[in-house]
């Protein structure tokens, strides 16, 4: 439970300062602690709290592109489905690595695509495959951003913009696919005195990481962000290759 503790505040951390990373570093220690459904259920609650704070953090989502985001969020849904199907065929060691994997590739691409950008001009042909992929990331392994941090990078959005809208996505993402997951395989046996705990954790990560927003350099911190986020990665890997 410490890990999960060490975790949820390091991950929220993260994603408050950069706008995304929260499941990229939660998940690991929460699939190496809990069975699968449990995990994925605690990760779309807490990623609901923190996503909520992030996005109302001025009283209203004054950053967020709706218009932009609407198609995205509707090819989502499908792919909710599917992820829910996935999470029900696979092991939990299988899906640590695929966790892991996932995760290393993410951060991979993110490197990969901070110094080759995508033309704007591919981001709206993309933003429906990034819904439906991020749908199903979500509520199979509730590692949903890549597909949308991808996107958002192609249309060259400000930083404050990223971090909003990109919190929106998973806020809808979070609250959809939560209560799909619940309604077909519950809650996984969820103890809710551990995720009271969790929810404490995910509050000072937020409130830490909101004061490193206004003051980091946000391209150095990106790729410091993203080596640690691929060492979570590889421990996910190897936990599920050993267990």
């Amino acid at each position: 439970m410490l890990l999960a503790a060490v975790a949820a505040v390091a991950g929220a951390f993260v994603q408050s300062a950069t706008g995304f990373g929260f499941a990229l570093v939660l998940s690991p220690a929460l699939f190496a602690t809990m069975e699968p459904v449990e995990a994925v259920t605690a990760l779309l609650l807490l990623g609901l709290l923190l996503n909520v704070l992030v996005v109302f953090e001025r009283g209203r989502p004054e950053h967020v592109d709706w218009r932009a985001l609407a198609p995205l969020l509707l090819a989502a849904l499908p792919g909710l489905a599917v992820g829910v199907v996935l999470l029900t065929w696979l092991s939990k060691s299988t899906l640590q690595i695929v966790v892991g994997v996932t995760v290393i590739a993410a951060a991979a691409w993110q490197l990969h695509q901070r110094r080759h950008p995508l033309r704007t001009h591919l981001a709206a042909a993309t933003g429906w495959a990034a819904g439906f992929a991020s749908g199903v990331l979500s509520t199979s392994i509730s590692v949903s951003g890549p597909p949308i941090v991808l996107w958002l990078e192609a249309r060259g959005v400000r930083p404050e913009e990223f971090r909003a809208t990109l919190s929106a996505s998973f806020l809808g993402l979070n609250l959809v696919g939560g209560a799909l997951l619940v309604s077909v395989k519950g809650s996984g046996g969820l103890d809710a005195g551990e995720v009271g705990w969790l929810l404490g954790m995910v509050v000072v990560g937020y409130a830490l990481g909101a004061l490193a927003f206004r003051r980091i350099d946000h391209e150095r911190f990106f790729a410091v962000v993203l080596l640690l986020v691929a060492g979570t990665g590889a421990a996910s890997v190897v936990a599920g290759l050993t267990g």
